[in-house]
């Protein structure tokens, strides 16, 4: 349990330094990525599954359109070098959009 914390806190922190919406997350391994449009949050969803990372938009209904992101699942099988590869592809791909 310790090292799902700790992988949890790891993508929140580095999520943040780049200046990505991760709303009140924290403390829990499911975080969310706030990008604020349906179409982006699909377009950075489909970018990411390109470089091999697997995210789920969640979308209106389930959401407000300004709330629309892209939720990461932490899970103990991920390793600290996944972790922050994903983080630096989805803020550059992001940042593309």
């Amino acid at each position: 349990m310790v090292r799902l914390r700790e992988l949890a806190a790891l993508f929140l922190k580095m999520a943040r330094e780049r200046g990505l919406n991760t709303g009140s997350a924290g403390g829990t391994p499911v975080v969310p990525v706030i990008v604020g449009s349906s179409v982006k949050s699909l377009r950075l969803a489909r970018a990411l599954f390109e470089r091999g990372i697997n995210v789920h938009p969640i979308l209106p209904p389930a959401v407000a359109e300004h709330s629309a992101r892209l939720r990461f699942f932490i899970t103990t099988n991920h390793s600290q070098e996944q972790i922050r590869t994903t983080v630096l592809a989805m803020a550059d791909e992001l940042a593309r959009l």
